[in-house]
């Protein structure tokens, strides 16, 4: 949930079966700069024992498989600059990987940085969350073997003193 009443509610199952990327850019939430945020992140499950009677899998409805999605990144592009870079712009660090391939529901709190103009900028920005098997495909620009990418954007603004 984000300032303003804003929140990013997407209830998209299907992935993009291409490529594994979605981009429901159009999904803004607001949140302030210099705080804390909880992140939870669902996995959708396909039932593939109606594939495999068929012995074949509909493009249309694939889905990360939540036994094999154990690492997760998240990043915001805060310079706006095109780029998710990994010292400054990811809120999950590099080490975070799920134990039990069982969990579907990830849990989280990100801390959004406080402006400064240079580096963490005020306005709307992309932020990136990659789900994906193996740690090698947790990069924010690489095409991901077993995992799904998908794209959101933020908009940071300041608090308001009182």
């Amino acid at each position: 949930m984000g300032e303003q009443n804003t929140e990013i509610l997407d209830e998209m199952k299907k992935c993009n079966s291409t490529n594994n990327y979605n981009d429901p850019s159009d999904i803004v939430v607001t949140l302030y700069d210099n705080s804390r945020y909880g992140l939870q992140i669902k996995l959708c499950d396909v039932q593939q024992s109606l594939y495999d009677k068929s012995k074949k899998q509909d493009p249309s409805v694939f889905q990360t498989e939540k036994d094999n999605a154990r690492y997760l990144g998240v990043w915001i592009d805060f310079n706006d600059d095109g780029m998710f870079d990994e010292r400054t712009e990811r809120l999950v660090p590099n080490s975070w990987y799920r134990e039990d391939p069982k969990i579907t529901r990830y849990n989280l709190t990100i801390t959004i940085p406080k402006i400064d103009g240079k580096d963490y900028l005020n306005g709307q920005h992309r932020m990136r969350i990659v789900v994906s098997q193996d740690k090698r495909n947790r990069k924010p620009c690489q095409a991901i073997g077993y995992g799904e990418v998908r794209d959101y954007s933020v908009r940071i603004i300041q608090k308001v003193a009182y």
